[in-house]
C-alpha cells in the first residue's frame, strides 16, 4: 500500500512513500527550499498499490483512498529521485514505525479548532511529583491546596500558624464574606466560614456597626425629653421653663399644675412653685414713638395681598377663621389669644408665653389704637366660662419691623393682670435656639391656630381652628413668592391643597410638637392670598428671637414701674440681640 504525505506551510514538504508488487519499501521525499516551520500541517493520502517507481515513471497514482491532515514537523529532508532497491531490515523497521505512528494520529477531517474539553486536556499544567520525604518536609501551598483541594490539616501544615491558617481557610472554603464590606462606621470585618465578624470603632455597635454608643443630639435627641445639646462629647439634657430634670438626667418633670407646651384636657399634674429669673433694668429699653400705634396702609396691601386685615362678610360682619383645618376640641390650643378692638371684633391672633406676656406680630400693632386680648375663647358666640380679658399694659416692637416688607414682623404684649391657667388656657413653650433649627424645625409638619377666614371671601365663623402644616425647603419657599423671603421668614403649608392660615390669623402661633410637647416655632406673618396654588403662608422665625423675647421678659419688673400711664398703651423697643 502507498502512502502520499503533503506538509504545507509557508514551504512545501511533499513525502511519498509506497511499496510495489515486486520492489521493497521505499522511502522517497522531496524537499522545496525551506524547512517547514515547528508548526506545520501534514496531510496523508493513501493510494492503492503499484509496480516499480510509479511517480518517476510519469505514471499517476490512482484515485486516493482517503485523506488525513494532522500536526507534524519534520526532522530532516530527504533526498531527490528514486531510492535504490533492495531490501534493507532498516527500511522495513522506518516503514513498520512510521506507519504506526502516523496511523494513530489520523482522525476524521474537521475543525481546526479543538472543543473545549480536548484543549484543556493539550494545555494541562504539570503537577509537581511527591519528593522524597514528602510528608516530612513543609507544605507547599500550591501542590496542597491550589493544584488539588486540601483539608484544613492540610492548610495547617502549610502555615504552620493558627490565625493564618484560619484567615486563609475562611477564604478558600467559601470565598471573602468581607468583599461588600459590610461593616459600617470604619469598623473592621474579618472574613469567616459563611459569615463575617465586625470590630466596630469606638463609639459603634451592631452586627455591621451600624447603632452608635456614644450619645449625640442628632441621634434620637440624644434620648432627652426636651432640650439637648453636646459638651465635651457628652450630651447634656436641659428643659423648658416650668420643668425639671428627672432622676435619670434625661427626662423632663413638671413643676407646675399647668406647664407649657401641653394640652389641658383633665390632666393632674405635679406641680410646684417656680422662681423667676433675675429682671433686666428698664433702662436697657429705649421709647418708640406712640403715633405709630395709629393704622396704616402698608405697601403690600396696595399690592392686594390682604395680608392679616379684616373685611365684612355678606352679612357685614368680620370674617376670621383658619382656611380647612378643623375645630380646636377642648384643651387643644390653649395657648391661643386673640386680639380685640374696641368694635369687640377680632383682627389678629396671639400665642401665651406667660402669665404676663404674649407674643404676635408687629405689624398687628397698626390695625387699631386700642385693643384687649381675649384667652380661653374656642368659639367667640358662645360663654364656656374660661374666657378672660385682658387690657394691655404695653407694647414692644422690634425696631427694625419694616412694613413694606414685614421682615422683623414680632411684637411682645404685656398684660396688666396676670393669667390665670385652667382649662382651654396654658402657655407654649419657647425652645432654645439651636435645639429648635436642629430639630424642631426639621419636624415634617408643625401646627398653626387661629380665628381667621375659611377663604379669602369666606363667611364669618367664630370658631378656633387648628391646621396641620409641612414645613417647606427654603429654596422651594423663595420660588414661590413674588416677594423676598429675608433670614427672619420662613415658610409653611401645601402648594395644592386648599388649606392655610388667612386674614385675621395674624400674629397668631406656630407651634411644633417635640414629644408630647409643643414648643412656639413661628409667627402667622403674612401670604400672598389664601390658599392659592403653588403658594405658602410665611412665618416670622421665632428661633431668631429668643434672646430678643427673653431680654423682654425678664425686664417687666422695670418696665412696669416706669410704664406711661397715658390712655394708650405705652409701646417700646428694643435693640435686636447681636448677632440674631
Amino acid at each position: 500500500m502507498t502512502f502520499i504525505m503533503v506538509v504545507k506551510m509557508r514551504t512545501e514538504l511533499d513525502v511519498d512513500v509506497w511499496e510495489p508488487h515486486n520492489d521493497a519499501p521505499v522511502l522517497r521525499t522531496k524537499c522545496s527550499a525551506h524547512t517547514p516551520g515547528p508548526w506545520t500541517r501534514l496531510r496523508m493520502r493513501a493510494w492503492a498499490p503499484t509496480s516499480g517507481c510509479d511517480k518517476q515513471a510519469g505514471r499517476q497514482p490512482p484515485s486516493s483512498l482517503g485523506e488525513r491532515t494532522l500536526p507534524w514537523r519534520p526532522v530532516a529532508a530527504g533526498t531527490h529521485g528514486c531510492p535504490r532497491k533492495g531490501p534493507t531490515m532498516a527500511g522495513l523497521l522506518h516503514l513498520v514505525l512510521l506507519s504506526t505512528a502516523l496511523g494513530g494520529l489520523l482522525r476524521p477531517a474537521g475543525s481546526v479548532f479543538l472543543p473545549r474539553d480536548q484543549a484543556h486536556r493539550v494545555l494541562q499544567r504539570a503537577r509537581r511529583a511527591n519528593s522524597f520525604l514528602e510528608e516530612v518536609k513543609q507544605g507547599n501551598l500550591e501542590r496542597e491546596c491550589l493544584e488539588e483541594a486540601c483539608s484544613l490539616e492540610e492548610a495547617r501544615e502549610v502555615f504552620e500558624d493558627a490565625e493564618r491558617t484560619d484567615e486563609f481557610w475562611s477564604k478558600y472554603k467559601d470565598g471573602d464574606q468581607c468583599e461588600g464590606h459590610p461593616c459600617l462606621n470604619q469598623g473592621h470585618c474579618k472574613d469567616g466560614i459563611g459569615d463575617y465578624t465586625c470590630t466596630c470603632a469606638e463609639g459603634f455597635e451592631g452586627k455591621n456597626c451600624e447603632f452608635s454608643t456614644r450619645e449625640i443630639c442628632s441621634l434620637d435627641n440624644g434620648g432627652c425629653d426636651q432640650f439637648c445639646r453636646e459638651e465635651r462629647s457628652e450630651v447634656r439634657c436641659s428643659c423648658a421653663h416650668g420643668y425639671v430634670l428627672g432622676d435619670d438626667s434625661k427626662s423632663c418633670v413638671s413643676t407646675e399644675r399647668f406647664p407649657c407646651g401641653k394640652f389641658t384636657q383633665g390632666r393632674s399634674r405635679r406641680w410646684a412653685i417656680h422662681t423667676n429669673e433675675d429682671a433686666l433694668d428698664a433702662s436697657e429699653l429705649e421709647h418708640y414713638d406712640p403715633a405709630d400705634l395709629s393704622p396704616t396702609e402698608s405697601s403690600l396691601d396696595l399690592l392686594g395681598l390682604n395680608r392679616t386685615e379684616p373685611s365684612a362678610g355678606e352679612d357685614g360682619s368680620q370674617v376670621v377663621r383658619i382656611v380647612g383645618g378643623r375645630d380646636c376640641a377642648e384643651g387643644e390650643c390653649p395657648w391661643q389669644a386673640l386680639l380685640v378692638n374696641e368694635e369687640n371684633e377680632g383682627f389678629c391672633g396671639g400665642t401665651i408665653l406667660n402669665e404676663f406676656y404674649v407674643l404676635t406680630a408687629a405689624h398687628c400693632l397698626h390695625q387699631a389704637k386700642r385693643f384687649t386680648v381675649r384667652v380661653g375663647d374656642r368659639n367667640t358666640e358662645q360663654e364656656e366660662g374660661n374666657e378672660m380679658a385682658h387690657e394691655v399694659e404695653m407694647t414692644v416692637k422690634h425696631s427694625r419691623f419694616v412694613k413694606e416688607t414685614y421682615d422683623f414682623d414680632i411684637a411682645v404684649l404685656r398684660l396688666k393682670t396676670p393669667i390665670r391657667f385652667r382649662r382651654n388656657v396654658a402657655p407654649a413653650c419657647l425652645p432654645e435656639k439651636d435645639w429648635a433649627e436642629a430639630t424642631l424645625m426639621t419636624q415634617k409638619t408643625g401646627i398653626v391656630s387661629g380665628f381667621g377666614r375659611t377663604h379669602e371671601k369666606g363667611r364669618l365663623s367664630s370658631t378656633l381652628k387648628m391646621l396641620e402644616v409641612p414645613y417647606v425647603d427654603r429654596s422651594t419657599c423663595k420660588l414661590s413668592s413674588s416677594f423676598t423671603i429675608t433670614p427672619n421668614m420662613f415658610c409653611a403649608g401645601y402648594d395644592t391643597q386648599p388649606e392655610d392660615a388667612c386674614q385675621g390669623d395674624s400674629g397668631g402661633p406656630h407651634v411644633t410638637r417635640f414629644k408630647d410637647t409643643y414648643f412656639v416655632t413661628g409667627i402667622v406673618s403674612w401670604g400672598e392670598g389664601c390658599a392659592r396654588k403653588g403658594k405658602f403662608g410665611v412665618y416670622t422665625k421665632v428661633s431668631n428671637f429668643l434672646k430678643w423675647i427673653d431680654k423682654i421678659m425678664k425686664a417687666r419688673a422695670g418696665a412696669a414701674g416706669s410704664r406711661s400711664h397715658s390712655e394708650a398703651p405705652a409701646t417700646w423697643t428694643v435693640p435686636p440681640p447681636l448677632p440674631l
